[in-house]
């Protein structure tokens, strides 16, 4: 996905003896080159950002969750995150939906590489943030005027294979204090990165969520489910049923979601169904109610 550091951090401390350099320092987080992200941005006495970053460029860095809220219980079964930002610089969002009704049943993840500028603004941004004072942490201060809201999670992944986390409820719509500030910075520093050119994401697993579906109206179109009996997956909450579909069925399924939009229903043992589809991310477990 992304281009190993190893070498090129090699290759520069090669370079600065070769020119009689003295102490290797802190590397300059401005743009190198053609701004293309070339090194792990960390020191090799310990780190400039107050937490290592994982050295596998692959390996999940951040992640922003939304959760809760004023919903139906299926769209927190298994909820996409809102973003997700690897070592490497890889940030990945959900597609965004088009205006025709009824929508893609399907929606692929968006993925864009921030370059070196950009994710130097947001490590940055993440330095200044609870993150990495505290394993967990949370602010509350909005539910003394905002009701209804989901809440924000943002969780860090740190190099020895620990997370830290930070939940924020209404973040966006209340200010709140200092602490909400600094997790806003950090928000426009990855919403400023989604900019760039984007690709959609391979699909290598899907999370199928349904919920009874009721009498079928005249948008709906039924179809018949090709897979295992969906009353025999797991029963997350209240009848709500959720697969996870990869392997050999992988490509039948895509096919069949490809096929759909948000209206159509899914047969299956005679009962009716209606149907929540998106890919699963590498790091993402299926079916985590949240």
């Amino acid at each position: 996905m992304t281009r190993s550091y190893g070498a090129l951090v090699l290759i520069v401390l090669v370079a600065l003896t070769a020119c009689g350099g003295g102490e290797v320092g802190q590397p300059d987080p401005s743009p190198v080159g053609d701004d293309t992200l070339t090194t792990q941005p960390s020191d090799p006495d310990g780190d400039i950002w107050g937490f290592e970053v994982p050295t596998n460029p692959d390996a999940v860095l951040l992640e922003w969750l939304s959760v809760g809220g004023f919903v139906p219980v299926e769209y927190n079964v298994g909820r996409a995150p809102r973003y997700v930002l690897t070592a490497g610089g890889e940030l990945y969002s959900e597609g965004s939906m088009t205006l025709e009704y009824p929508g893609r049943q399907l929606v692929r993840f968006q993925k864009v590489q921030l370059n070196q500028t950009q994710m130097s603004a947001v490590l940055e941004a993440i330095s200044n943030t609870e993150l990495v004072r505290v394993t967990e942490g949370s602010n509350e201060s909005a539910n003394q005027t905002v009701a209804d809201a989901d809440t924000s999670v943002f969780v860090l992944h740190h190099a020895d294979g620990t997370t830290s986390q930070y939940s924020i409820y209404a973040f966006g719509i209340d200010s709140g204090d200092d602490d909400v500030a600094n997790f806003q910075a950090l928000a426009d520093a990855i919403e400023a990165g989604r900019g760039g050119e984007s690709s959609e994401a391979a699909i290598e697993r899907l999370q199928v969520v349904f919920s009874p579906s009721g009498p079928a109206e005249e948008l709906n179109t039924v179809v018949d489910w090709p897979f295992s009996d969906i009353a025999e997956a797991p029963d997350v909450f209240n009848d709500v049923r959720c697969f996870e579909i990869g392997g050999d069925d992988l490509a039948e399924a895509v096919d069949l979601f490809d096929g759909a939009n948000s209206a159509t229903f899914y047969k299956s043992a005679g009962d009716t169904w209606r149907a929540l589809v998106r890919p699963l991310l590498a790091n993402e477990e299926a079916c985590v109610v949240r």
